[in-house]
């Protein structure tokens, strides 16, 4: 892809450092292409999961279990204080046993199961919409073009600054480009949302390209 000296950037450094004599960057031999990760989608998937379960259980005890256990109560009550009218202290013994089995749940205890079940599936959908719209698409670094979802085309040569504040911590770092029409905008870079390796080697050319690899996190200028 790349085979000149790198270029580099002058407006990343914000103190005078040494520069080391310029290297080239590696030629790359195709594309350096990053889909969406299978982890982050697996992931998003497994909430998503427990968001509609725990929805459809809370429908069941607020709409179904709970107050058919009240009922439960109210006809045991009855039948205790039949029994206990008639001198069944047998019988009455044994109603008591198992009333203390059961649990009385208040109106507000019902409306709450039936809130949840109305909240959680929807905020479930929410949650795989906003995770499928956040792992569209692929980063594609070919002919020191950057492609990533959400912008237009970016040659390496517009990027006027990198913010790899939390690169090393989280993989997350934003490019910072202007292009040639006078556009600007900040992309990211996420090595969880999209596959790691091929995230990270994009990172690494473009870092090499911009002559910006060996600048601490603290000397690169931040968004």
């Amino acid at each position: 892809m790349h085979s000149a000296a790198p270029h580099r950037l002058t407006n990343l450094v914000t103190q005078p450092m040494p520069q080391p004599a310029p290297q080239p960057v590696p030629a790359a031999t195709g594309p350096i292409v990053a889909h969406a990760s299978t982890e982050y989608r697996v992931k998003r998937g497994i909430i998503v999961l427990m968001l509609v379960v725990m929805g459809v259980w809370f429908a069941y005890d607020g709409f179904y279990s709970w107050p058919k256990e009240n009922q439960r109560i109210v006809e045991m009550t009855t039948q205790l204080n039949d029994a206990r009218r008639v001198g069944k202290d047998s019988q009455a013994s044994k109603i008591e046993a198992e009333l203390r089995n059961l649990k009385h749940h208040t109106d507000t205890d019902l409306l709450i199961q039936k809130l949840l079940a109305f909240g959680l599936p929807p905020l479930g959908l929410f949650v795989l919409i906003w995770s499928l719209f956040h792992s569209r698409g692929q980063y594609r670094l070919e002919q020191n073009t950057l492609n990533v979802p959400g912008h237009p085309p970016i040659p390496l040569d517009t990027i006027r600054s990198i913010d790899r504040t939390d690169w090393d911590r989280k993989g997350i770092a934003f490019l910072n480009y202007e292009l040639i029409n006078g556009k600007t905008g900040s992309a990211r870079l996420d090595d969880f949302i999209y596959q790691r390796q091929p995230t990270d080697e994009i990172f690494d050319y473009i870092e090499d390209y911009t002559g910006t690899g060996d600048a601490s996190p603290s000397q690169t200028a931040s968004t």
